[in-house]
């Protein structure tokens, strides 16, 4: 095996001595790119949300914005309430639901909703079993002259839309769920498939003016579960993007391997924190988050896709809000089937996803609504 070609000259991007912290959204947008964010301590995310719409959205949607939102935050106090268990997947869908149509009404181009339509219908193989052979189609919008609430969502999140009707498999888009991955991984026999990142760093080179990431994973972590560094970058959606390079780092006495992007950005026609939100953009598609109330706040995971499972791979935010709708469904349609469901072998995965994930998702989007890290105080 050739040796590990030499990393390149840099080191971690400092803008006015403060060392830049990954972020999805490190700095303000234009005109004011080389002004840092901060993580946003937030007790109530909703009131955040609700002074996005008010800032960011135009005046001819900001009244249905904010009636969305209403319902939304309505339909999340009764999922989580306590005493409702059987309704949970169907009040929160449906506030997840709501909260997609605000979020798409800010940030997206629809100017209403009205007579938009899921965007999802979920089916089940002939004589199959719920879970483990059911299925989305999803639809791309406008479909009919009807918005799809699911593919407006994917564009916000991702910047394209559905290039034609898609498939995806219940059982390829429940390990991507983060949380309480590894309910999953016992329940299907499976190895776990989130590699978590020791660290995401901006590194710059100021003789050249380049901008790069490089992403740090201790050793061990790719060993415990037999992943090889090749694996990583293939199935974690790296290859051709990012490259092994040489590192002697560690933490603590826990080596490190470094992975750093293959194309630059170079910043000789302005600062180099005018480039950090472009530069985080490339890499969003392909890292998951979790939001704690203990630093770091944010941890970043790399997710394997199986060959086979590429074709139902999702960002973050879409795999929840598309397993959501999923139960959800059957929730409402197949009440019965829900129970069986919690008493079968992925009860545990399911209970934790409905009871576990809504204040995750909430966090989550209420950063796609800030454009900034947004997470909950640990102390009152």
């Amino acid at each position: 095996m050739p040796p590990l070609p030499q990393a390149r000259p840099g080191a971690r991007l400092k803008v006015r001595g403060r060392q830049v912290g990954f972020s999805f959204w490190p700095s303000k947008p234009a005109p004011a790119h080389h002004a840092l964010q901060s993580l946003l301590f937030s007790l109530d995310p909703w009131a955040v949300i609700k002074r996005s719409i008010v800032k960011n959205c135009s005046r001819a949607r900001v009244k249905e914005a904010l009636a969305t939102l209403q319902q939304a935050q309505d339909f999340f106090s009764a999922g989580t309430e306590r005493g409702f268990e059987s309704a949970r997947p169907l009040a929160l869908y449906y506030s997840y639901m709501n909260l997609v149509k605000a979020l798409c009404l800010t940030r997206g181009a629809p100017t209403t909703f009205d007579q938009a339509q899921h965007g999802l219908s979920e089916q089940i193989s002939p004589n199959g079993k719920e879970l483990t052979d059911a299925f989305l189609n999803a639809f791309p919008s406008p479909n009919g002259n009807k918005l799809q609430n699911f593919d407006e969502l994917k564009f916000v999140l991702t910047g394209s839309h559905l290039a034609a009707n898609a498939r995806y498999d219940l059982p390829h888009l429940m390990p991507q769920i983060l949380s309480g991955h590894r309910l999953w991984s016992l329940a299907a026999n499976k190895r776990e498939r989130f590699i978590s990142t020791q660290d995401v760093q901006f590194t710059y080179d100021k003789d050249t003016n380049d901008l790069w990431l490089r992403v740090y994973f201790f050793f061990e972590d790719l060993t415990r579960l037999g992943v090889t560094h090749q694996k990583l970058l293939k199935e974690g959606g790296l290859a051709g993007v990012f490259r092994e390079v040489q590192t002697k780092e560690e933490v603590d006495g826990r080596r490190l391997i470094c992975f750093e992007q293959i194309a630059v950005t170079n910043c000789a026609n302005g600062y180099p924190a005018d480039y950090i939100l472009s530069v985080a953009a490339s890499v969003k598609h392909v890292l998951w988050a979790t939001v704690s109330t203990v630093p770091p706040y944010r941890r970043y995971y790399v997710y394997l896709s199986p060959p086979k499972e590429v074709g139902s791979r999702m960002t973050q935010l879409l795999s929840m809000y598309a397993v959501m709708y999923y139960l959800g469904s059957i929730t409402r349609y197949r009440p019965h089937h829900f129970e069986a469901l919690v008493k079968g072998p992925y009860g545990p995965r399911i209970q934790d996803f409905v009871t576990g994930q809504p204040l995750q998702f909430l966090y989550l989007i209420t950063s796609e609504f800030a454009h900034q890290d947004v997470t909950k105080p640990s102390i009152l």
